[in-house]
């Protein structure tokens, strides 16, 4: 039994947590015993701070609002791939698109995300020609001077 839980163990030299079961492929009986700490699958960097908290407590700071509720009235507070702050887009499950949770909604957002950064990427390559002519136009109407040693004294 105990061969089989270690089979679904993951480890990696780069992680500071570098040993980790697959919850999903692994029966609890393996590896969990009652009293003896908290038990879930996920990601909190740094991790050390939560490691002697019961679950209750580990779920009460971290999982506040872990995930988009749709309700009537609720897509419009949905955010779009395009932000008001130039420049900075977002994409995933929790922005606007056709799919609300599942595998095709953050693909759909990735594709509108990236159709908004090759639009402001157009904009940047216009934007640069105009700067470059601007310099040009100044370099041309600047005086010339000469810098000979003549010329400095």
């Amino acid at each position: 039994q105990l061969r089989q839980a270690l089979g679904f163990l993951l480890r990696t030299p780069d992680a500071g947590f570098s040993c980790f079961a697959d919850l999903a492929l692994t029966s609890p009986e393996d590896y969990y015993g009652e009293g003896q700490g908290s038990l879930l699958q996920c990601v909190l960097t740094p991790g050390n701070p939560y490691m002697p908290l019961p679950n209750d407590e580990i779920i009460r700071r971290v999982a506040r609002q872990s995930l988009y509720r749709g309700g009537p009235g609720k897509v419009p507070l949905r955010t779009d791939q395009k932000t008001p702050v130039k420049n900075l887009f977002l994409a995933g499950s929790y922005t606007k698109q056709d799919y609300i949770d599942s595998m095709e909604g953050p693909t759909l957002s990735d594709r509108q995300a990236s159709a908004y950064i090759c639009n402001a990427g157009e904009e940047l390559v216009a934007l640069r020609k105009q700067l470059a002519a601007f310099e040009s136009q100044e370099q041309m109407e600047a005086p010339t001077t000469t810098n000979d040693e003549l010329s400095l004294v």
